[in-house]
């Protein structure tokens, strides 16, 4: 057993029922290249054979601690954190793992800045036909913020940023102790870490943003809470925990912008993640939860997130609301009706954008050993190629394909090049639009196993 003084990171695992990913996940945290820290499993009554999992593998190792909670996630961390004794803390969630170089390099970018967050980028990642998928998110996506010092001040930089993962990055200890920072001890195992989050943004002083990816997130996992049909609920209490705690330290005033910003996101989000014959009673439930706080708390849209302002500035009309918060729903349906049906089609695929999100649509594709041609705006990849495979001009495409069926990959510009295509002739119902990379991942490319059976 490390002396107390040693320990450079407590590792916090909560856990409840994951027999199959936790070995996994703990042999992660064992792995790693920084030897110095304490792993800390905290259980919340498994039932499933996580628990003689758990007994086997600590056996091999004193770095680990055990300890039983009630069944919640925000108890469960906050039990951790309470017995934590590491100068930092990281936590990784028990159907996860990371890669064995995390805790040490942002152990030591830490010390040496003496920040008090460090966040790198991560992988969603899932197996499909037995192969692991990973695909890498950014920690920040402004490059010129990544790996430097940033001092925030006190403003609201930092929650600008959103919620963009909690577990890929580590946390002082003491400043998580002393601005009184944990999870809400509510039931179950969903949502928990909003709060936590926005805490730690509000308060961090200096934060840092890495460009390296190591957290590796499930996005397979379908006893995860993330998919949870009662989310709006979670959503709910998970916020009025917040607005407490902000109203009771007397920073609301300051803070209550950017925590509507967040709620938008939220619901937004998990709007997209329901089933279709769900979203809009869940919809209209949110419009009248947002629609009262607006009401009473009168929100100043000029300091909200950009990416939320429009939606906020509906708020007054229920049906315009819907409307925005829904908009792209019917997009998405057909692009996963279609996607469902792949094998059932004979027509020309032409994908349109073959950048970052282009490239993981390329590779379902190839998963069906389905042809495709490639088209993009871009006059170096027209001239390049992509892996050996030629790009084309759009208008060489839609001359040589006008009846084809036209997939636009873009997050930025998918609405200029659906005008652009419609332009040079194609009809609208041959174009889809993917500009929403979780949702491709997580409905789609996640389930490709299944279409391939269809």
């Amino acid at each position: 057993m490390k002396k107390t003084d040693e320990i450079k990171v407590s590792v916090i695992i909560y856990v409840k029922n994951t027999v199959d990913y936790i070995e996994k996940c703990i042999r992660s945290v064992m792995n790693q290249t920084l030897q110095e820290i304490e792993i800390l499993i905290v259980d919340g009554g498994s039932t499933d054979g996580t628990l003689d999992i758990i007994e086997r593998v600590k056996k091999e190792d004193n770095r680990i601690r055990f300890f039983h909670s009630i069944a919640s996630v925000g108890a469960q961390f906050n039990l951790g954190l309470q017995e934590a004794r590491g100068q930092y803390i990281g936590i990784c969630e028990a159907d996860d793992y990371i890669l064995p170089e995390m805790y040490e390099k942002q152990y030591q970018i830490a010390l040496e800045n003496q920040l008090d967050v460090v966040r790198a980028g991560y992988y969603q990642i899932f197996h499909v036909n037995n192969k692991e998928y990973r695909f890498k998110l950014k920690s920040c996506y402004q490059d010129e913020w990544t790996e430097k010092v940033i001092v925030s001040n006190r403003n609201t930089f930092f929650l600008e940023q959103g919620v963009n993962g909690f577990w890929n990055g580590i946390y002082r200890r003491n400043f998580l102790l002393e601005n009184h920072i944990g999870m809400n001890e509510t039931k179950g195992a969903a949502y928990q870490d909003i709060s936590f989050s926005f805490l730690v943004q509000m308060y961090a002083e200096k934060i840092w943003f890495m460009k390296e990816a190591f957290y590796c997130y499930r996005i397979d996992n379908l006893n995860a809470s993330v998919n949870s049909l009662h989310g709006i609920e979670f959503h709910i209490s998970e916020y009025e925990e917040l607005k407490k705690r902000l109203k009771n330290s007397n920073q609301w005033e300051q803070y209550k912008n950017m925590f509507f910003s967040w709620e938008l996101v939220s619901y937004r989000w998990f709007l997209g993640e329901l089933p279709n014959d769900l979203k809009k009673d869940n919809a209209k439930k949110v419009y009248h939860i947002l629609n009262g706080q607006n009401q009473e708390e009168k929100f100043d849209t000029k300091r909200m997130m950009e990416t939320v302002k429009l939606f906020a500035e509906t708020l007054d009309n229920e049906t315009e609301f819907l409307q925005c918060i829904l908009s792209g729903t019917e997009n998405k349906i057909a692009l996963l009706e279609y996607m469902e049906n792949l094998l059932k089609k004979n027509e020309e695929i032409i994908l349109f954008g073959v950048g970052h999100l282009g490239k993981i649509i390329r590779q379902f594709f190839a998963l069906f050993r389905k042809e495709i041609f490639l088209t993009d705006n871009s006059k170096f990849l027209q001239s390049s190629g992509l892996m050996g495979e030629k790009i084309y001009h759009p208008e060489d495409m839609t001359r040589r394909f006008p009846h084809g069926r036209y997939i636009i990959a873009s997050v930025n510009d998918a609405k200029e090049m659906n005008e652009q295509l419609i332009k040079l002739g194609i009809p609208g119902e041959k174009i889809l639009i993917c500009d929403d990379e979780e949702f491709f991942l997580r409905r789609i490319f996640v389930k490709a196993g299944k279409y391939g059976e269809s």
